[in-house]
């Protein structure tokens, strides 16, 4: 296990406090939420006591280290799907409807909704609950990961469990952002039509899947499968579509993420035939793009020196 220096330390409180400062949560919510610690209280050991022996583990500090890292990993920009996923979380909120957002994997759906999650929190106007529904393979599982995401887990059956949603719901000023809802196949999707139906009037629901979620919606209700219909038209409008990102937009994102050599630039846009493979344009997503600007980065790791290695 790593240890830390007191300098070390000194630094990653520091930007630890400032990014949860930023994130307008309280600490004990911040540790909660972002840093997935079990009692919140931690934060206050981590704010007063991080210089004091035993008082801050080290499997704590790693765990820091890892969020600060990932926060200053990547710089996005206002993308045309990062607008379009934030008006969709404005007029879902503001209408108090079940929207949608389609993308393919890699368009940046959850990079957008977790922004938006924190453009919201710093400028504390209401509450976005963001719920990631990936693992997610049956209905029950769908409503205890959501009310787990609401903070108020209770056993019992799918309808009382949804009752007791809709009784916090009604107590909050909220939006729900469920990401990744493609993830419930063939006739579990009908379940956010419960979930739609418990909310009604009370928030505004942002749904963000592949394009499988709507056409499978969209098939079911062709086929006059049970509920298909119905769950469908419980959606406001049209789903959003998201779409593959720009020339200008990769470039924008590269110079962002501080490569501007007009080498490597050269590169990773794919203006170099032998290199084709190595940019973007292998992969055109921004999934895609991110991996090129973590592929610079592996470039200015220092090598190994094996020459005094003994094996």
């Amino acid at each position: 296990m790593k240890d830390y220096t007191l300098e070390q330390k000194r630094e990653l409180r520091d930007k630890i406090i400032t990014l949860q400062e930023a994130s307008g949560l309280s600490g004990n919510n911040f540790a909660v939420q972002r840093l997935g610690f079990s009692n919140g209280s931690k934060f206050s050991h981590i704010r007063n006591n991080w210089d004091k022996p035993g008082m801050v583990g080290l499997e704590t500090w790693e765990v820091i280290e890892k969020y600060v890292s990932q926060s200053e990993d990547y710089t996005g920009i206002p993308t045309a799907n990062l607008k379009k996923v934030w008006e969709t979380c404005e007029r879902a909120y503001s209408l108090k409807k079940a929207m949608a957002v389609i993308g393919e994997g890699g368009f940046g759906k959850t990079f957008a909704l977790e922004k938006y999650k924190q453009h919201i929190e710093r400028e504390k106007r209401f509450q976005v609950v963001y719920f990631d529904a990936s693992m997610v393979k049956t209905n029950k599982q769908f409503v205890v990961g959501l009310m787990q995401a609401l903070d108020c887990h209770k056993p019992g059956t799918m309808a009382a469990q949804l009752m007791e949603m809709r009784s916090v719901v009604t107590k909050r000023d909220i939006l729900i952002c469920i990401d990744e809802v493609s993830s419930l196949e063939s006739h579990n999707i009908t379940i956010i039509k419960d979930v739609m139906t418990a909310f009604k009037d009370l928030c505004g629901i942002v749904f963000a899947g592949t394009p499988y979620f709507i056409n499978n919606l969209n098939r079911g209700a062709i086929r006059d499968r049970h509920l298909f219909s119905e769950t469908r038209d419980r959606l406001f409008m049209l789903p959003e579509q998201l779409q593959k990102p720009t020339e200008e937009e990769a470039l924008a994102i590269f110079k962002a993420n501080g490569i501007v050599d007009n080498e490597e630039l050269e590169i990773v846009m794919g203006r170099k035939p032998e290199f084709k493979t190595h940019s973007w344009l292998a992969k055109r997503t921004f999934r895609g793009i991110k991996d090129c600007i973590d592929m610079i980065k592996m470039t200015n790791i220092p090598a190994i020196n094996y020459d005094n290695i003994q094996l």
